[in-house]
């Protein structure tokens, strides 16, 4: 006899967004056969026909798996189309993990390769790019094609790699000092150019270098401000069980259970984000996301707030940045980071220290900003393009390539500027 298994479990608990379609499984001998809430056929029958949803605020992902003359076959069903046969998937927001024995490949939604190679890691780049890592070095693949961009490994995406944004924040060209002895140019588009070429677009178009021995300004930050106030949609609940042990996790706003309650902590990042920090049995910190998928694995210390969207992650020795805007965990590791600058500063930057060497870093992506001279502590303020450092007990005058433009020999250096003050009075009154 057939029966009807209604597969909404997840939909249900993230609520449903408008014309997003609820997907039904209807078992029988012949196989599973998906239809929508209509009663209207969309795949099937096929053994072992299953739907995975995604949810990601505004948009819900939804994948099925079945096998087909024996072999397992995945579709996307928001767009119908098939990702490429021979693979098993893990799946995240943007990208499928193609499994390997060795590694995998990284497939996007519309079932074409962002990488078509076999990599151990990935990292973002920019909007077109994206590297792959290979044994000990990476690589970069424009994500239109899945293709090398250049054939040259890259040591280092943070050291190796310094990058030229334009006047809008966004990354136009990259300067590559590669593995095997090159400097190598790239656009955007994936188009690699001369150093001629390169060097008169930077002066033609005055983009700006942001590179890993720091000058110039962090891009991290886009402007876009989110809040700090507590989640209102994901509110953390607890149950004690049979041994007396309390447990925590996630319900909605409207009772639905979004994350069972099995973890011995458990609290949202904000209403703006897809991520939970949890701590596991062990009592180690870890990222989750809203399907409780394990985004950073639980072998971390503590977990504290740096900017508005962005996280310490810090084990006995390192501290590390995750950044819940794009779920991304930064690809470099302090001894320490500062998470105690005034809310204006710290949404864009703050100090941190590797092997007693202090750095202004983005708080956001991570990147090096500048160095900080050796006769300075701290940064206490900043405006536009000055910085006010400390030096022991006494003040002075930085810019922002770390130039010194008054010593440190004052009790107090306050930048007389109405903007500015006007700024820090709105800020007062704003912080969240």
């Amino acid at each position: 006899m057939k029966r009807i298994f209604l597969a909404l479990a997840i939909l249900l608990a993230l609520g449903n967004t408008v014309d997003a379609k609820n997907y039904i499984t209807l078992e029988s001998p012949a196989g599973n056969t998906i239809v929508d809430e209509t009663g209207q056929w969309i795949l099937g029958p096929y053994k072992d026909l299953h739907v995975n949803y995604i949810g990601d605020f505004g948009k819900r992902y939804a994948y099925a798996s079945f096998y087909d003359n024996n072999q397992k076959r995945y579709i996307n069903l928001n767009s119908m189309v098939y990702l490429p046969a021979g693979y098993d998937y893990e799946f995240s927001y943007e990208y499928a993990r193609a499994l390997t024995k060795d590694g995998f490949k990284l497939v996007k939604s519309d079932g074409t390769y962002a990488i078509n190679d076999v990599v151990s890691a990935y990292y973002y780049c920019s909007d077109n790019l994206i590297y792959g890592k290979k044994g000990e070095f990476w690589y970069l693949y424009n994500i239109s094609t899945g293709s090398l961009v250049i054939d040259n490994p890259i040591t280092s995406t943070w050291e190796n790699v310094n990058k030229y944004y334009n006047g809008s924040g966004q990354v136009v060209l990259l300067k590559i000092e590669t593995a095997d002895g090159y400097i190598k140019y790239v656009t955007n588009d994936g188009i690699e150019i001369d150093e001629d070429t390169a060097t008169h677009t930077i002066n033609k178009y005055n983009y700006e270098l942001m590179d890993g021995a720091g000058t110039g300004y962090g891009h991290g930050y886009n402007g876009i401000k989110y809040s700090r106030e507590p989640s209102t949609q994901f509110i953390p609940f607890s149950i004690v069980d049979k041994k007396g042990k309390t447990l925590y996790g996630i319900r909605l706003s409207n009772d639905n259970v979004l994350i069972a309650p099995k973890y011995n902590y458990i609290e949202p990042l904000g209403d703006d984000f897809k991520y939970f920090i949890a701590v596991d049995k062990h009592n180690k910190y870890g990222i989750i996301n809203v399907i409780d998928q394990v985004v950073i694995p639980f072998k971390y210390d503590s977990c504290k707030r740096l900017s508005d969207r962005s996280f310490v992650l810090k084990t006995a020795e390192k501290a590390y940045i995750f950044n819940a805007e794009n779920g991304m965990l930064v690809n470099m590791a302090y001894d320490t980071i500062d998470t105690s600058k005034p809310i204006y500063m710290i949404d864009k930057f703050t100090i941190a220290t590797i092997e007693n060497k202090k750095y202004v870093i983005d708080s956001n992506d991570g990147h090096i900003i500048l160095t900080l001279p050796e006769t300075i502590d701290d940064i206490t303020a900043y405006y536009d393009n000055l910085y006010v450092v400390k030096s022991g007990d006494t003040y002075g005058l930085m810019n922002r390539y770390g130039n010194i433009l008054v010593n440190p020999e004052f009790d107090k250096v306050t930048i007389d500027e109405p903007i500015f003050n006007n700024y820090m009075k709105y800020l007062s009154e704003h912080d969240d």
